[in-house]
């Protein structure tokens, strides 16, 4: 059985485990790649125009598939963590992807819902192991093994490795190497990852001789501790991994700016800018810009926009620095 995996959305946080998962069970895996122009263009042709834009890239990855496989795999995650949802769209990508694909194209959707304890997505992953192979054992081993390859992935992220080189090896090129700038790039996987909707922004930020903290690089117990602090508890897993760690970048000065990227129109995600642009400006640390992406957004005004915002941090940084100089002189 050929089985696609999407190239958008959750692939960002779980790609490796599908693909290592799948593979282990005998499936030919296909991967619909990076996010091009006619992918991005197929999905908005296809998608709600209300959609946002991971959920129009998303549409257009599932297309890209449609004519090469046999099935897709489109898992539907209710919940991952206690007590929390993820964002509606994830609950319903299984049924956005039938409608795309229509009849021709079977989906496999195993449910992972954490309201039901660990039981209930075993038994999940497990139906999902009895498509491919008969043989219990061969189902255990396969899962174990793509946990392990996902824990290695989440691992690099951590250390600051590219997305691209944790999924493929190689040098593994950190994105802190001690350059004299750093800033935040705070978001989704799939809002911070994605080389075509952001415009290589990690990249273009290392030319510009800065360093990149993202959301995996901020320490877990410093993103608890803040979200503690907070007078309601965030609802979404997911936007509570970001609002965590904007808000210990900025406590901590972890960073010296702090850029959000969300997508257009996310409604968890601009709930979470309001909420974390007062208590960045109530902390008056470091300074935080919010970047708005969709099908729209111009390469030109998107990077004179990063460009200005470096720019005015060297500064900041600069007069910081003379400004200590005369305190120590005096």
């Amino acid at each position: 059985m050929k089985v696609g995996i999407p190239g958008g959305l959750l692939y960002f946080r779980y790609g490796r485990l599908w693909n290592s998962f799948l593979n282990a069970l005998g499936a030919e895996v296909v991967e619909s790649g990076e996010t091009t122009r006619s992918i991005l263009t197929s999905g908005v042709s296809k998608a709600e125009n209300e959609s946002c834009l991971p959920v129009k890239v998303f549409y257009g990855h599932v297309l890209a598939l449609k004519d090469k496989v046999d099935a897709l795999f489109v898992p539907r995650l209710v919940s991952v963590k206690k007590n929390t949802h993820t964002c509606p769209k994830m609950l319903g990508l299984p049924d956005m992807a039938k409608s795309a694909v229509g009849e021709k194209v079977d989906i496999i959707a195993p449910t992972i819902d954490f309201h039901f304890g660990l039981w209930t997505n075993y038994r999940a992953v497990y139906s999902t192991g009895r498509r491919f192979t008969r043989n219990p054992a061969k189902i255990i081993s396969s899962g174990i093994e793509a946990w392990k390859e996902h824990g290695s992935y989440l691992e690099k992220l951590t250390m600051g490795v590219d997305h691209k080189q944790a999924l493929e090896g190689g040098s593994e090129q950190r994105l802190c190497e001690g350059r004299e700038l750093r800033v935040g790039v705070i978001g989704h996987h799939y809002n911070v990852y994605d080389t075509f909707t952001t415009m290589s922004l990690l990249e273009r930020l290392g030319a510009m001789g800065v360093d990149v903290m993202t959301a995996d690089m901020v320490p877990e117990t410093l993103r608890e501790l803040e979200l503690k602090k907070l007078p309601q508890e965030i609802y979404w897993s997911y936007e509570q991994e970001i609002a965590g760690a904007i808000l210990a970048c900025g406590r901590y000065k972890l960073v010296d700016g702090i850029i959000f990227m969300i997508s257009f129109p996310c409604g968890p995600d601009s709930i979470i800018r309001v909420l974390c642009e007062q208590e960045i400006r109530s902390m008056d640390t470091v300074p935080m810009m919010t970047l708005v992406m969709d099908e729209h957004t111009g390469e030109g005004g998107f990077l004179t926009r990063i460009e200005a915002f470096v720019d005015m941090l060297r500064r900041k940084k600069d007069r910081a620095e003379a400004d200590n100089r005369v305190v120590v002189a005096v």
